[in-house]
């Protein structure tokens, strides 16, 4: 099993996977959505004085002042080292990916369907 991991895979898996998904959907930590932002209970302090920033993919405790990216979160929340946090990731990044041939095969059968043939 590898051992390092490029700074390209590290890149993608901090930004390709977004925070507030990877927080709701797979690591289920509670979370609702307050003065249209994103929020989540901090898994430090247990507070929801959070936030979540589209732009950076970042998530961030205004109360103990930490800044999440999602390998972080993985590691908080499943108690599992940066390995195993990177590879969790990948799992979740290669199973939300879908083969070009597939799309290509869903748009076909979209536009066949509204033209109505």
């Amino acid at each position: 099993m590898k051992n390092r991991f490029s700074s390209r895979e590290l890149f993608k898996l901090r930004n390709n996977i977004a925070v507030d998904m990877l927080i709701r959907d797979q690591l289920q930590i509670p979370s609702k959505i307050r003065d249209g932002y994103f929020r989540f209970l901090c898994p430090l302090c247990n507070e929801f004085q959070t936030a979540v920033n589209p732009a950076t993919n970042l998530a961030r405790c205004f109360r103990c002042e930490k800044n999440f990216n999602t390998i972080d979160l993985v590691m908080e929340i499943m108690g599992y080292g940066f390995r195993d946090s990177v590879l969790f990731l990948k799992q979740i990044n290669t199973a939300s990916q879908v083969p070009a041939a597939k799309l290509t095969a869903l748009a076909a059968a979209i536009g066949k369907s509204m033209s109505g043939g």
